[in-house]
């Protein structure tokens, strides 16, 4: 899901051009606005820019935005992948933004042993997970042979350790009926296809992929969203963690909820700040 900015950008202007940063210095705008910078210590690829079909990636300025988890920030210039659709417009299929940075980052510290990522995108969640040691194999399943296109294009493996980059295997499938060979186990599955978080849709998908697939742990992209919507009238309540660890159960899915702080307090957060965002 794009962060405001980018969703600006992107409805205004072609494909290719950005919002110019104009010689500001990023640290200064922060400081007036009362915001921090945002940093992160993830691999950021240096992608090459270009497009393939109805694909293009783009890179634009820099902008405000709310992270999954941390507030309010500012961000120097960000890269989207944009998809042409039946408007005549172009939807924002992914971004480097504060957002979806940290929307994907439990994906990246937990995955293990053989991990699956559903949904190819930029590129980024493959090369981070390549990147933890814990894992020693990828396997990306990516149904739009376009989108593999653009991927070999954006040169993402170029920027990685020669052992990292051998670990990835890239599969043209369905992620919805994709199963893995039965000599190659699933120790972590992440599942990401969506054009926005949280579609109404994406936990009847992520069950019917972990169906095929037998992970022994997954994560899928907002899955927070996902598990709180319902619960929100009990939050700061006794009842909410027991009612949160109820719903996991409910998914009948090994759903990754170590997380540090504990599950309940992290899914509260990050629902806070969707209501920051999106205030009624």
């Amino acid at each position: 899901m794009p962060s405001e900015p980018l969703q600006a950008l992107t409805a205004s202007s072609p494909p290719g051009t950005g919002l110019p940063e104009g010689g500001v210095d990023i640290h200064v705008l922060a400081q007036a606005l009362g915001v921090p910078v945002f940093e992160t210590p993830w691999h950021m690829p240096q992608y090459q820019l270009g497009e393939q079909g109805a694909w293009r990636l783009l890179r634009g300025g820099m902008g405000l935005d709310r992270g999954y988890y941390s507030g309010a920030c500012i961000y120097g210039g960000t890269t989207a992948l944009l998809r042409s659709n039946a408007q005549g417009g172009w939807d924002t299929w992914m971004s480097l933004s504060p957002f979806e940075i940290e929307s994907q980052e439990l994906a990246c510290l937990h995955a293990r042993g053989h991990t699956v990522v559903m949904g190819l995108g930029m590129g980024w969640v493959t090369a981070n997970i390549a990147l933890n040691p814990a894992v020693q194999r990828v396997t990306v399943v990516e149904r739009d042979p376009e989108v593999i296109a653009l991927f070999e294009h954006m040169q993402v493996l170029e920027g990685l350790p020669a052992d990292a980059a051998a670990k990835i295997r890239i599969v043209q499938a369905d992620a919805l009926q994709w199963s893995p060979a039965l000599q190659q186990p699933v120790d972590f599955l992440y599942a990401d296809i969506w054009l926005q978080l949280a579609e109404p849709q994406a936990l009847v998908e992520v069950q019917q992929m972990q169906a095929h697939v037998q992970a022994t742990q997954l994560y899928f992209w907002g899955q927070e969203w996902v598990l709180a919507a319902p619960l929100q009238a009990l939050w700061g309540s006794p009842g909410w963690a027991p009612a949160l660890a109820d719903a996991v159960t409910a998914t009948g899915l090994p759903l990754l909820t170590a997380v540090d702080g504990g599950f309940a307090p992290w899914v509260e957060r990050i629902w806070r700040e969707r209501l920051a965002r999106t205030p009624a």
